[in-house]
Formats: C-alpha cells, structure tokens, sequence
C-alpha cells in the first residue's frame, strides 16, 4: 500500500444537521454483518504483492490496481482455497482493477448511489499486513479531488477492501479502500492516524459500466 499525500482543507466543516441523520441511521447498521464481510477477501500475486479485494458481482471482484500491476498470475482466497483470478482492466490513474473470479457462494456488495454526507459512519474492512480480516470503524471527513477522506484507520495490505455505509439498514459499498493519508515533510512522507483515503462508488460504477460493457 502506497501513502497518499493529502490536502486536507475543509475537512472538519461539518453540518450538526448531518450529525443528527447520522445518529438515526446508527441504530439501523451497528456493525457489518458475516455475510456482508464474507464478501472482502484477500488476494496476493506471483510477484509477492497482498492486497484486498470486493466481490461487487457475480464472479467480479475490485481491487487497487497498484496491487496488481506488476503480476502474471493473481490469487483471490476464499474460504481456505486460492482461486486464480484474471484480471480483465484496470485503471491506474483510478487505481482500479476488475478480476474475474468463481465468487460462487458469496454476495456482492451492492455500490451506494448517494455520497456519504459529513460525519457519516464508515467502516473500513481489509486484510492489514496479509493477516486476519479487520474492521474499523470511522467517520466520513470530506471529498478531495474526488477521492472519500475518512477517518477509518487502515494499514498496508488494505488497499483494495471495502469502505462501507449504511442506507437503510443495509449495508453498500461507499468507496474501495486506497490508501492511508499522509503528508510530505521534506523527502519523507509522514502518515497521519486514523485518516483512510478511498476510491469513491461513483468513479468504481463508472470504470466498470465503460471498461466492461
């Protein structure tokens, strides 16, 4: 996973009215259920990379592609088997990629239709470090550049998972996790704590509907 340097203007004007829908909506979707986060699985490649992934259809997964860039062979894990998967486009400058893949036995993730609002509960679930699955629970901070700021702690190897909301009581797949948030201090970029960077739903229908269709 690669640190993303962020700018950070206007997160944190927020609107108490949002706070106050939020509040309702928590009540409806306490936590991400088994079989919503049965659906985040992890992947890894020939060339040694690890990263997660999002079952958004029947036998398609997203994914980052910077994960998946550099390999021959891609392996998607579900249950206890490694299935290999092929990746049918990717977008770099989205960091987008779509592997096809035997889902059988899993749900998709259905993409929200709406942008979170301002404090907005998210939770972010990924496979940190090639390990076990982790969820993380966060707010929605604001929009730069088109890509979902929150503060969803993430680490590496979670790039690629699922940055979830919900509406409705049910939960939808708000972005596709990128990266953590970082800034540059001379050479060295720094991390900032509890700050996630994603993917927004609206830019994964868009790659999918024109790349796939």
């Amino acid at each position: 996973m690669k640190p993303l340097a962020s700018t950070l203007l206007a997160l944190g004007l927020f609107a108490a009215a949002a706070g106050i829908a939020d509040r309702a909506l928590a009540s409806e979707c306490e936590w991400p259920d088994r079989r919503t986060q049965a659906s985040v699985l992890p992947i890894t490649t020939d060339d040694g990379s690890y990263a997660s992934a999002v079952v958004i259809g029947r036998n398609r997964v997203i994914t980052a592609a910077h994960a998946v860039h550099e390999a021959i062979r891609t392996f998607v894990r579900i249950g206890d088997e490694y299935r290999e998967g092929k990746v049918l486009s990717m977008d770099a400058g989205k960091d987008l990629a779509v592997i096809e893949v035997d889902t059988s036995g899993l749900a998709p993730i259905r993409l929200s239709r709406r942008e979170p609002h301002a404090n907005q509960r998210v939770w972010a679930i990924g496979f940190p470090q090639a390990s076990s699955k982790t969820t993380s629970l966060g707010q929605f901070n604001g929009e730069v550049d088109g890509a979902l700021h929150t503060s969803a702690p993430i680490d590496a190897g979670e790039s690629g998972g699922g940055l979830l909301t919900c509406e409705q009581g049910d939960f939808v797949l708000a972005g596709m996790l990128r990266g953590y948030g970082a800034y540059r201090r001379g050479n060295e970029y720094v991390r900032i704590e509890n700050h996630s960077v994603s993917v927004a739903a609206r830019d994964i229908e868009e790659f999918v509907f024109w790349r796939l269709h």
